[in-house]
């Protein structure tokens, strides 16, 4: 063999070393990169109906709209457009239907934008207060969800002076009350709509970090989402990406990013028939959301709304059946293509929605898991080489998605951590020998 001596490299060496360790894209750290506390889903509701009894309601709605929609396991099949056999079909409706009895909602934004709509100052000064005392009435309550927040209106010249006003009331009033210090809630999320600028999340970075003094609360108690929902967020006039400085600017706090599908394609010139979630133009933005996500820790994606609702008929007619059926198919198969292309959580609207997607997240995670649990195996059983099960070739790059995989399996609550176990399978084990 041929002898090299490296020490004529050792300034090149020195210099690759350094630059590899400053750069944020190594693989590994990637996949971990979806939260696992990510919620599936998150529900808005207007501030102006936010009451001590919403998350009940919430709950109970969520119930029957399951109830109505798929009595039995056949009709759970039947209704999604499946095929699955009798085993599978028990399998995925009492999974679900234990999801929806205990837990259904698990994070909440309380609403002072598009779902709250332009009212005088003096009630959504009334709101804000009556919210923040709400909320601290029911935070830790069994069905309150672990993730909540408010959303605000823009930072924009027309929205600012209103929403830094919601904001300060809404924070005031939730200390007000002692609810940071006496209740469940651990963590506060602010959703920022329409950003335009690096300028607006950068102000209201700075605002976070003067509540969390002020009231003596550990830092991060406030974390930030950013919704994505203007061309200008994604190319700038100048060339540049705006979106990374929107994230760059979140000095750490911003934990999602969400997409707002119909500002977004109405700002292309989009007709109002064409405006719908799996538009091309959507499909565009969302990756392009995922790669600038994938360059910041701890930075996940949130897909945009359905708004066609399966709502419960109030007189159960055929053909009142028949449209509730026809949207409860869309929405199904429009949370499993969001699923499959890497998005794992999306914005509900309305209650009836929760059942659609808890469901939705047991059949992606249970079509897969035994294949995944071949392939894993089989990998680590040939020391981290490549390999193939079934035709399907293994990596490196692929394990990471599989490991993906099961870190999602567990967060949406569809895989418990002892079956796993049971399976054979160690996450912590896997990503040490990678």
């Amino acid at each position: 063999m041929s002898k090299v001596d490296l020490n004529r490299f050792a300034t090149h060496i020195e210099r690759l070393e350094l630059a590899n360790r400053l750069a944020s894209t190594d693989a590994l750290a990637s996949s971990h990169r979806q939260s696992f506390h990510q919620p599936v889903h998150v529900l808005y509701g207007g501030a102006h109906l936010f009451s001590e009894k919403t998350f009940e309601k919430v709950a109970n709605l969520a119930e029957q709209a399951f109830k109505y929609a798929a009595p039995d396991a056949r009709a759970l099949n039947n209704l999604c457009g499946e095929s699955w056999d009798d085993q599978v079909s028990r399998e995925i409706f009492h999974r679900a239907e234990k999801k929806i009895s205990t837990s259904p909602l698990e994070d909440y934004r309380i609403d002072f934008e598009d779902g709250y709509g332009v009212r005088s100052d003096e009630e959504e000064d009334s709101h804000a207060i009556s919210a923040a005392k709400n909320l601290a009435a029911v935070a830790g309550a069994r069905l309150a969800p672990k993730n909540i927040g408010i959303r605000i209106k823009p930072l924009s010249t027309a929205g600012m002076r209103r929403a830094l006003k919601t904001l300060a009331l809404f924070v005031d009033g939730l200390h007000k009350s002692r609810a940071v210090h006496a209740s469940g809630l651990k963590h506060l999320i602010i959703t920022l709509p329409k950003v335009t600028n690096a300028e607006q999340v950068a102000t209201l970075v700075e605002i976070l970090d003067g509540y969390e003094k002020e009231h003596h609360l550990g830092h991060g108690f406030f974390s930030i989402e950013l919704v994505v929902e203007t061309p200008s967020a994604f190319l700038g006039t100048d060339g540049t990406i705006p979106l990374a400085s929107f994230l760059h600017s979140s000095a750490g706090r911003c934990r999602s990013l969400h997409f707002g599908v119909y500002d977004f394609t109405s700002s292309l010139g989009i007709g109002s028939a064409g405006q719908s979630i799996d538009h091309l133009a959507c499909d565009f933005a969302r990756i392009w959301m995922q790669i600038a996500a994938s360059l910041a820790p701890n930075i996940t994606v949130s897909d945009g709304i359905i708004s066609r609702l399966p709502l419960v008929p109030k007189e159960n007619t055929q053909d009142a059946r028949e449209q509730f059926e026809s949207a409860w198919r869309y929405n199904y198969q429009q949370m499993m293509r969001s699923l499959a292309n890497g998005y794992y959580q999306g914005w509900d609207l309305h209650p009836c929605q929760l059942p659609i997607r808890h469901i939705a997240n047991t059949v992606f995670v249970l079509r897969e898991f035994e294949g995944a649990v071949n392939r894993l195996k089989t990998f680590v059983a040939r020391a981290s080489q490549a390999s193939h099960v079934g035709g399907v070739f293994d990596d490196r790059a692929s394990v990471l998605g599989l490991l993906n995989f099961f870190d999602r399996s567990v967060a949406s609550g569809v895989i418990d951590q002892s079956e796993l176990t049971e399976a054979g399978i160690d996450l912590i084990a896997v990503r040490q020998s990678l």
